[in-house]
């Protein structure tokens, strides 16, 4: 399996045929201080996921050019539809899916700034792999069960470094991955910190935007 880091938040996972991405933003807008990681024509995904309806995670231009060129299924929350302008596969909190190519899990986000915020899990093969979304800590995301977490740790909106640290190690996955950071001014982090903090409770491996990481 590939795990391919996009920046800011977002992922490509590939396997075996299958390629999902999660809030590709890969736009070179105006707002963000750097540009993006990867080429948005170079992708070709049979699924996009949405966590919300934020520019920065739900990027119209993008997400509307892939689904097009790629015939590709649209996940996401009501929000999501109303923003694209377009039907999508609807879903919220606690909605259980199954793909022929992989399992997903709709969880819980806390991030009161949008309308139905969440996270996903999705079981492809033997592995689950956690996409945290935007959110705040909160304890009953401790008790979520995943080989791969992916956390946002830019404290603006969402989780700083020491929160983020705090949730991995009591999710205690094989392999944690920080997120949302230096995309924009207001959420500047060091995530070697972040990894520092978790030595000895969990694999943490920082990614570079465009960066691929093999996972067995």
């Amino acid at each position: 399996m590939e795990l391919q880091y996009l920046g800011h938040a977002g992922f490509r996972i590939a396997h075996e045929g299958l390629d999902i991405l999660i809030d590709p933003y890969l736009s070179e807008d105006d707002k963000r201080e750097n540009k993006p990681g990867v080429d948005a024509r170079m992708l070709r995904p049979n699924y996009i996921l949405l966590t919300h309806e934020h520019f920065d995670h739900c990027d119209i231009q993008v997400v509307k050019m892939l689904a097009r060129r790629h015939s590709a299924k649209v996940i996401g929350p009501p929000p999501v539809e109303r923003k694209l302008g377009f039907n999508v596969v609807k879903v919220r909190p606690n909605n259980s899916m199954k793909f022929d190519e992989f399992n997903l899990r709709v969880t819980q986000a806390f991030h009161h700034q949008s309308e139905v915020p969440l996270g996903y899990i999705l079981e492809i093969g033997e592995l689950r792999i956690y996409h945290a979304g935007d959110t705040y800590y909160d304890k009953s995301l401790g008790k979520l069960n995943t080989d791969i977490a992916l956390l946002p740790i830019g404290g603006t909106y969402t989780m700083n470094v020491e929160e983020a640290a705090k949730l991995a190690a009591e999710i205690r996955p094989k392999i944690v991955i920080p997120m949302h950071f230096d995309t924009f001014g207001n959420i500047k982090a060091d995530p070697k910190n972040f990894c520092k903090k978790l030595e000895g409770v969990c694999k943490c491996v920082v990614l570079k935007p465009g960066e691929v990481m093999k996972v067995e």
